[in-house]
Order: structure tokens, then sequence, then C-alpha cells
């Protein structure tokens, strides 16, 4: 068998400084594999085909090389730079590409960092038995356009700090349920979970693998025909709209647990830093088990690169009409869920983007402030440094005759409402009822102070309560409000 490393392996990559740095890949049961950088040497023998060395840690540094001998085959990996590694997962809006983000020719014109470097794990979405292969690119002008997004001004952010070379996995798919980034078994096996394996079980089982094939080249060529018309500059009704949803079978991207098994297990474990996730939307439609569902693949991947501590950090969905929601009931509840995994699960942290939503397109433009608040707060939270990163998080509750008077942490530079008329708009209030009205409300210090004629005594708060709110309270460094609501 040829000599081969995982696909992650290639020129200009990125390595974790500071911890074991696992090297693995394929090769001739019996030959001895050598794997070098500077004066490191570390070998195995490769055993069912398979190969594994660990490096010892490294300081930051590079350019280097990496060789991997084995048989009297040699493998050169070039300008390798040892720095921080961060995997980012999620859906279509941590996939968003910087060629389709706000002033991408401009950011893409000042993007000279080649320190920062860019991995996509190639997007398989069922075992074809093909080999896929992916390659680092080192961030430039000419490069950065294929970049996610968010992962490029969270990289930029962090390198400008940190002087460290930063490395970016991207692993993530548009459209997808965080359902199907974990291990059929974590789900099957979960009482409440498994409702996601049941559900997808249920709708194959009539299904003639056949039929199934055909429905997928179909859906592709409806694909490769829009990315084709797209790509002439077509747009409106003369490009039509992105074909939705894809059929769902045994070869779906969509199905539960498959892109674990084709993507993200390919990425596991290549030594990183941590996560950064952007992913929610395609789970609005069961909220109540989200943070669940979360607490599952944090805890996966967690185990999945063998460090239970590893920083997770994830962006709340932002304001948006969704749709296929006119009650706009769904995604206020999916962001309750996100903060609630950060109160759950230690070691995360997340991202309010409240104020960086399109009410008609649940993909904004512009990313630049999504992944810079990643970045401070990675920062802050990871790297230890004073750094500011968070607006305003619900405290406490207390009422003063008829008003209730709402305490927030991360307040101590002020709060504000940058409305047109000045007035701090997005909270409601209810009384024992539970019927919530709009409500006034003044900024005091660090509290608000929210009544309404319509409630005599109040008993709850809720704030920016709507899939697109009209939420302005802000604190003194411009960050907006996390959404809450009080129960009564």
């Amino acid at each position: 068998m040829k000599l081969q490393a995982n696909a992650l392996f290639t020129d200009h990559m990125v390595l974790q400084r500071e911890r074991g740095i696992p090297v693995w890949g394929t090769g001739t049961d019996g030959d001895t594999v050598t794997v070098r950088i500077r004066e490191t040497s570390v070998r195995d023998v490769v055993r069912g085909g398979e190969w594994k060395v660990t490096l010892p840690a490294m300081q930051a540094g590079g350019p280097f090389e990496l060789t991997v001998e084995a048989g009297g085959d040699k493998l050169t990996f070039r300008d390798v730079l040892v720095g921080d590694v961060w995997l980012a997962g999620g859906q279509s809006n941590m996939e968003w590409r910087l060629a389709d983000s706000l002033n991408a020719e401009q950011e893409a014109a000042a993007a000279d960092f080649p320190r920062v470097r860019y991995y996509e794990v190639p997007r398989v979405a069922y075992d074809d038995g093909q080999e896929h292969a992916g390659a680092w690119a080192v961030c430039s002008p000419e490069t950065a356009l294929r970049f996610t997004a968010v992962g490029y001004h969270f990289a930029r952010t962090l390198v400008g700090e940190l002087d460290v070379p930063i490395g970016i996995v991207g692993c993530n798919w548009g459209g997808t349920s965080a359902s199907c980034w974990v291990p059929e078994e974590a789900l099957a096996n979960d009482p409440e979970l498994r409702v996601y394996v049941d559900v997808y079980k249920e709708k194959i089982k009539d299904l003639n693998p056949e039929t199934a094939k055909k429905e997928q080249a179909d859906y592709q060529a409806a694909v490769d025909a829009w990315v084709r018309r797209q790509s002439e500059g077509l747009t409106g009704a003369e490009l039509g709209d992105f074909p939705w949803p894809p059929p769902l079978n045994e070869l779906s991207f969509l199905r539960p647990s498959g892109l674990y098994g084709t993507m993200l297990s390919q990425a596991a474990p290549y030594a990183i830093k941590g996560f950064i996730y952007y992913q929610g939307e395609s789970d609005a439609d069961r909220t109540y088990l989200y943070d669940r569902l979360m607490a599952v693949l944090i805890g996966q991947w967690r185990q999945d690169w063998g460090d239970a501590e590893l920083p997770f950090l994830f962006v709340q969905l932002p304001g948006y009409a969704d749709p296929y929601d006119p009650e706009g009931v769904n995604w206020p509840l999916l962001r309750e869920a996100q903060q609630k995994v950060t109160e759950q699960v230690p070691n995360t942290a997340m991202a309010v983007i409240l104020d960086c939503g399109e009410e008609n397109d649940i993909h904004p433009r512009d990313k630049r402030p999504v992944g810079e608040r990643l970045g401070r707060i990675a920062l802050k939270e990871v790297y230890g440094r004073d750094t500011a990163c968070y607006g305003p998080f619900f405290k406490s509750l207390a009422v003063e005759g008829t008003k209730a008077i709402v305490s927030f942490s991360h307040a101590e530079s002020g709060l504000m409402s940058p409305s047109a008329s000045g007035e701090v708009l997005g909270f409601e209030i209810a009384g024992t009822d539970g019927r919530f009205v709009k409500a006034d409300a003044v900024i005091a210090g660090g509290t608000v102070a929210v009544s309404s004629a319509e409630v005599a005594a109040p008993a709850a708060v809720r704030y920016a309560w709507a899939s697109w709110p009209a939420a302005t309270l802000k604190n003194g460094i411009g960050l907006p409000a996390a959404p809450f609501r009080t129960s009564i």
C-alpha cells in the first residue's frame, strides 16, 4: 500500500503549538514510518494498513519542513507553521465565503496575512470509495475570497493580537442540523434525541436505492445548473431560487450522523486549540431539544480530540423574519436554548449578534462583526486577555411598585440605546396572567426600569422575544444585549 498521510497534512499547514501533535496515515503493513520536523523524529510500525505518531509539543514558529518516510517512500511537506488551529463548524453562515460577503473586494485587498492559513475539509455526503484531498491555503488577497468569512475575520482578529500563526479548519455544510455531526449511537441511545434517527428511518423505509441515486443525481444537476447561472452573472428571476430542500435518503448530506462519519471524523484528532461554531437555523423546529443536542455534540467532539476542556465558542442566531415561522416563536426559543448551553456546558461561550441580522435574508452579508466578536471572546476566555467582548446579559429582576427593575452583567460601561427616537426598544412586560405587552423602558446606570400602564403588578419581563425583534439595548462599548425572558 502506498505511503500516505491524512489529507490534512499538506504544504502550508499550521500545527498546534504547545501540545502533542498527532500525525497519521496509511501504508504497507510491517513498514516503519518515521516522521521528522526540525531535530525531532518519531516512529511507528504500520499495522492493519494504518500508522500514527505523536510529535512532542513545540513553540510557535516556522516555516519548517515535515517529512514522512517508510519503505523507500518519502513525503515532504514544506512551509509548515506552528501556531494555533481552530476548527470552524456549523452550517451555511459558517460556510459562507468572504467572496459573497459585504465589502468582499475591499476585505480581500487588505487580506495580506501570510501567517493565517485555511484548510477546508472536503464536502463528502456519503462514502463513495473515492479519495478526497484538500490543501492548506496561505491567506492573501488572491486566496482570501475562498475562506469562510467568519473564520477569516476570527483569524485576522487573533493574529493581530497574538502574533502567532493561526490555522482555520473549515468543517461545515449549509442546511445541516447539529444531528448530522454526531454519531448515530449518540442519538439512538438517548431517549429524547433518538427522534432524529427514528424520523429519518421512517421517512426512508420504503425508498428504493435506485430511486435514491436518481434523486441525488437530479438534485446535483439542479444545483450545478444554478451555480452555472450564478457564475454567468444572472440574478433575480433569471437566476431563480437555490434548489431546496434536497432529497432525504441514505446518500443525503442531511441524514442524521452522516457528516460525522464522512467529514468530522476525517479531521479528528488533528491537534487544535478549540472550536468555533455557527449553526442552529436548521434545528429551529425542535428548539426543546437543542441544548441537549449541543451538549452531546460538544462532548463528542471533545472526546474525538481527546481533550474534555477544548474551548467551544459559538454564535447565537441573529434577527431574521423566518417565513416558515410567521408567528416568530421558534427563533427566540432557539436563542434561549443556545444560551442554556453556555450555562450547562463548561468552557463554552456565545457571541451575541442580534444586531447583525437581515430581516429577509437568512444569510447576513456582514460577517466581520461576527468573526471579530468570536475573536474577542477567544482573546478573553481562551488567551486570558483583558478584552471587552460581551454585551449585557440578564442578571436579575426586582419589582418596585409598578416597575420591574432589570439588572445586567457586562454593563460596567453603562447601558445605551442608539434608536432614532432615543427609546429603549424590545422590552415587554406581563402580570401574573402571563400576557405580555409592549413596555416602556428607562435606563438607569446598569439597570433598566420596565413598566406599562396595562400592567399594574409586574411579574415577568422579556426582551427581544421575536424572530426579527426591534431591540436596541446595548452597553457602553456598543455590544448588543442578549435576548431573555423571566419566568412568572
